[in-house]
This record gives structure tokens, sequence and C-alpha cells, in this order.
């Protein structure tokens, strides 16, 4: 399954790098006066953004990614349901649960594009990984008008 393939330096970077940054990255401003939302959220998302950089990137697309979905995956469903049992100010809530929908959605398809992979299906799993970026641009402008800096969203 793991025939040698080089990753293509151009798609698949960016998105593991958005993989990363989606899953854990969280950051929150603090302008909006909600300090103790923010902090909690911050304290799960950068726990769990330790836990995945600790995962080796993957350097070859069907089994090194399928190994790295398999490893990731888990440890973002987990912050997910954590950031789920915080208090959410009320003004948020529903674009808040709404951006985690979103990210949990994403997660679903990677976990069926790391199947695939993990299969030797590589055209289907590269099918499924693209299908991922719809949630994830939407979790991304829900995030950005909920005024989070990272959280859900690529770096740089």
């Amino acid at each position: 399954m793991a025939d040698g393939t080089r990753i293509p330096v151009g798609r698949q970077a960016v998105a593991l790098a958005v993989l990363v940054a989606a899953l854990a990255g969280c950051s929150f401003g603090s302008d909006s006066g909600e300090a103790e939302f923010v902090k909690e959220a911050d304290a799960i998302c950068a726990q769990h953004e330790r836990q995945i950089a600790l995962i080796p990137p993957p350097q070859t697309f069907l089994r090194d990614f399928a190994v790295f979905m398999r490893r990731a995956v888990p440890i973002a469903r987990e912050q997910n349901q954590k950031l789920r049992a915080i208090d959410v100010p009320e003004d948020d809530a529903a674009d808040f649960r709404r951006m985690i929908g979103l990210m949990d959605q994403q997660l679903d398809l990677w976990e069926q594009a790391g199947r695939q992979a993990f299969d030797g299906n590589e055209a289907q799993a590269q099918e499924t990984f693209a299908q991922s970026s719809g949630p994830g641009e939407e979790a991304q402008r829900i995030s950005a008008e909920i005024g989070f800096f990272s959280c859900a969203r690529p770096e740089g």
C-alpha cells in the first residue's frame, strides 16, 4: 500500500497545514469581553494542537496519509467534544455550534479519505479529501465572524 509515491508539495502540503490548523490551532481574540470562554476554548485547542504536532507528517500519500488520519482524527474529535462542553456566550452559541458541526463534517470526510487511502484507493481518497474543503471553508468563515484568530482557519 505504501508505494513510495511522494506527496505533491503543493496541494497535499497545504492540505496538511490546513488539517493541523483546523483540527487544533485555536487561538481566540480577547476583545469580545468573553474572557472565560476565550481562555477555556484556547486551552482546549492548544492541548490538542500539541498532541497532533507530535504525529509525524505523512511522507507518502496512501499508507502514511492513512496512518496520519487514523491518529489525528480521533484527537480532533476529542477536541470538538471538549469544545462542545464549554459554556458559550449566547450571542455566539449558534455560530459556534455550526462551526463545530462543520469541523465534524470535515473530519468525517478526512476519516473516509484515510480509510480509502489505507485500502489503496488513491483516486477516491484524493476526491474525498478534496470534498472536505467545503465544510472547512464554511467553518473558517464562521470562525472569522465569531472573532477567532485561527481556530478552523488555515495558517498563512
